[in-house]
């Protein structure tokens, strides 16, 4: 199959996991997942795939997330959590230390004074 035709989502995945050299219970295994779920997605039997299940996935094959999330319907660009929710999220960290990274991407991304720029 040429990149140029349409794919489903399990010729996606499957292609991925071989890509990788891991077999279903392995990847299942990394994306804490039940291979027999992973069996149906590649298979597209799966009804309802799970958003949760096609970002581990996603982690796992090292695919872009919202690459999978289109064929669910999901446009991750309009469902994206906030920075604090990221991160603990991501990598469990405290409230605390979460809103700390966020206040730091703030401040950041913050457009700069031009009278501070040159304050030393």
């Amino acid at each position: 199959m040429t990149s140029k035709q349409a794919q489903s989502l399990g010729q996606v995945l499957r292609a991925a996991r071989l890509e990788a050299g891991l077999s279903i219970r392995q990847v299942a295994r990394l994306a804490d997942i039940n291979h027999s779920y992973l069996v149906k997605l590649e298979t597209d039997q799966a009804e309802h795939p799970s958003a949760i299940y096609l970002q581990r996935l996603a982690d796992v094959l090292e695919l872009d997330a919202s690459d999978l999330l289109k064929f669910i319907g999901v446009d991750p660009a309009s469902t994206l959590p906030s920075p604090r929710v990221y991160f603990r999220r991501k990598f469990g960290i405290s409230e605390a230390e979460a809103a700390r990274l966020s206040r730091l991407i703030a401040d950041y991304t913050k457009p700069s004074n031009s009278k501070e720029a040159h304050d030393p």
